[in-house]
Parts: structure tokens; C-alpha cells; sequence
């Protein structure tokens, strides 16, 4: 994933990352991996924040769809 432009927050001591909404998909993705070793924190979080999230049920009835839903208006930017 390469990331053209990021800033960092100094407020809320995050880097805010500016990413393409196939880097969204791909962020989620990643996230859902993470959840399935245990952790669900973060994904969770993505979800209510961003309105991205992977679902592998969609990827297998839909394989074109690459198993991500959007919810609501995503943005496309993001803290990382």
C-alpha cells in the first residue's frame, strides 16, 4: 500500500493517513485478519469510525465485490 500523503496530529498523537478508498478496503482487510488471531479492538473501531468493514461471506457470495461493505459516507482519510 503506498500512502501519497500523511500528516501527523500532534493533539491526539496520530498519524493521519489520506488513503484511496481501495486502500480502505485493503486497511479493512488487514483489520479483519487481525480480528480472526483475537483482537477485534480495531476493527471494531474502523467500523464505527470509517464505515468500512470486511466481510468474507459478502467475498464469497459476491467474489467481484472483494468482500468489504462500505456503511454510510466513507471518507478517505484515516488515523493510523
Amino acid at each position: 500500500m503506498l500512502v501519497r500523503t500523511a500528516s501527523c496530529d500532534h493533539g491526539i498523537k496520530r498519524w493521519r493517513l489520506y488513503l484511496t478508498p481501495e486502500q480502505m478496503e485493503s486497511v479493512a482487510y488487514g483489520l479483519w485478519l487481525h480480528r480472526m488471531t483475537g483482537s477485534a479492538a480495531e476493527a471494531n473501531r474502523f467500523v464505527r469510525e470509517y464505515g468500512v468493514v470486511h466481510s468474507p461471506a459478502r467475498a464469497s457470495n459476491n467474489p467481484s465485490a472483494g468482500g468489504v461493505a462500505a456503511r454510510g459516507g466513507t471518507g478517505v482519510s484515516g488515523r493510523g
